[in-house]
């Protein structure tokens, strides 16, 4: 499939975005082709619902909801709009109107909290990225209808109340499923804050052009379109040292789960051979877990054991970590990184063997998939520390020590030696699960041995982990869905992925 030329976007802040639409914008015309545009993109998303209630501003994110409201309805949604303030931007008391005139009804806020009728999704579209003060009366009122509805909610372009550049909510926001922001995504949707506020994040392309304005530090979104671009070439003239070897240093006695996770993710992830090092005697467990892995007992955890030698010279990436347990150690991590000629992923047992001594790992060529903790184990940071600008901080050592880091969260940020850093837009409480990780380890590993460079193989792996996250919790429901569902998860997250590159397709 190869690489392929992909658009820059960027995270921008609300006057970055107001600057690239009103490079478009010359008059009333053009502003209603814009918001059209907006409302078709955000009908996508709608297109399975059979109810739907509108709730909208009196701007111009309020003539959006009711040009929405009016697409929906030509396609045979059962549809109803809430009027929370009156019309007031030209646009707005145009579409309000047009809708009234297609018979769409009209509810007010208090017959919606008197008896609030069936709806199978609500729409918010109150405030956009303008709003500075916080929210009071009706529109407060309005927020607090549409977090209660327990309706599924879809916000168009950012959650009604939620700051767009610092991420705060002021003091009441829209807690949506999914949210449709155009042209890029917010800065302020990095924050913790708006990660419950925003949910998933899609990105929808209007025709705004971006114009070269975006701060050259702010992050790159994780997209599909990125993703497809990065995706390694799978000829159809090869065979199974085509795609790599993977060599996982993983798993011990009473943690073998995690070894057999992490081999199942990197074969599902197209490693053409995948070896696992185990304790001398679980051999037989870890065949019967994952048989298509080939399994390398040792009896002397040690990275000068003679056991390793063929496998590490025939490695083309290397995972250390995942439930390696009493075996991680300093000396062995430190070793085995020696002697494998070949990109390597951290996690988990294999970051914590380095705690306090980020040194022992400056310039490797190495991706460490830490969550917060075992972040803060590392690098002597106190976890609210991280938690507060997660991006800074995983950017910062990135570039100090030249290595890849996928820093873990709802938010998941991945920063190269560079400076370069990018954020997921998929937050699923479905990936928060015991071996979650240790699929996302393998993922990665499985990209290594493939030919990726490290950031492009944290990259396109914490992609695909998300929306092999997200597949689990569709399929299992986000409190059933287990590692094994997101492992599974992966078929669905590959074949989405590689449709997207083979139908050229531009955007999210």
């Amino acid at each position: 499939m190869g690489e392929r030329a992909v658009k820059t976007v960027k995270f921008l802040t609300s006057q970055q975005m107001k600057f690239c639409e009103g490079r478009v914008i010359d008059g009333l015309s053009s502003s209603l082709r814009l918001i059209d545009c907006a409302a078709n993109a955000c009908a996508k998303e709608c297109e399975f619902f059979g109810a739907v209630c509108v709730f909208c501003g009196k701007g111009n994110n309020g003539a959006d909801g009711y040009r929405l409201a009016a697409i929906l309805h030509s396609m045979g949604v059962r549809v109803s709009v809430v009027p929370v303030l009156a019309p007031a931007s030209e646009e707005c008391v145009l579409l309000a109107r047009r809708c009234a005139e297609e018979g769409i009804p009209a509810l007010s806020l208090a017959a919606f909290a008197e008896e609030p009728p069936h709806f199978d999704a609500v729409i918010d579209a109150i405030f956009g990225i303008g709003i500075r003060g916080e929210v009071v009366g009706p529109a407060r009122e309005a927020i607090d209808l549409i977090n209660r509805s327990g309706a599924y909610v879809l916000s168009v372009d950012i959650p009604s109340g939620l700051n767009a550049d610092s991420g705060k909510i002021l003091g009441a926001a829209v807690r949506a499923d999914k949210t449709v922001t155009f042209t890029a995504p917010k800065i302020g949707m990095i924050s913790a804050e708006s990660v419950d506020c925003c949910g998933e994040i899609v990105v929808a392309d209007v025709g705004v052009p971006l114009a070269p304005s975006a701060e050259p530090d702010f992050p790159a979104p994780l997209t599909a379109e990125l993703a497809a671009s990065l995706l390694p070439q799978r000829p159809r003239l090869s065979h199974k040292g085509t795609f790599g070897r993977a060599l996982l240093a993983v798993g011990s006695g009473g943690m073998m789960g995690a070894a057999a996770l992490a081999a199942k993710a990197a074969l599902r992830s197209g490693a053409g051979l995948v070896t696992v090092v185990c304790e001398k005697g679980l051999e037989s467990v870890l065949n019967i877990m994952v048989p298509e892995a080939v399994a390398l007992p040792l009896a002397d955890y040690s990275a000068s054991s003679a056991e390793l030698d063929g496998a590490a010279n025939a490695a083309t990436a290397l995972l250390v970590g995942c439930g390696l347990g009493k075996n991680a150690s300093a000396d062995f991590v430190t070793g085995l990184l020696n002697r494998v000629n070949a990109p390597a992923v951290l996690d988990a047992d294999g970051i914590n063997a380095l705690a306090g001594r980020p040194d022992l790992i400056c310039g490797r060529r190495l991706v460490l998939t830490p969550h917060p903790l075992e972040f803060s184990r590392l690098t002597g940071l106190s976890v609210a520390e991280i938690e507060a600008d997660r991006l800074r901080c995983a950017r910062e050592f990135a570039v100090r020590f030249g290595v890849t880091l996928a820093l873990k969260g709802a938010r998941t940020v991945v920063a190269s030696p560079t400076g370069e850093a990018w954020v997921s837009l998929v937050s699923t409480s479905a990936l928060a699960k015991g071996g979650s990780g240790d699929v996302l380890a393998g993922l990665i590993c499985a990209l290594l041995a493939q030919g990726l460079s490290a950031d492009k193989a944290a990259c396109l792996g914490v992609y695909l982990h998300s929306r092999a996250g997200a597949a689990a919790g569709r399929l299992c429901g986000e409190y059933s869905a287990t590692a094994a569902d997101i492992c599974d998860g992966l078929k669905s997250a590959f074949t989405e992925v590689t449709a997207h590159a083979r139908k050229g397709l531009g955007g999210n």
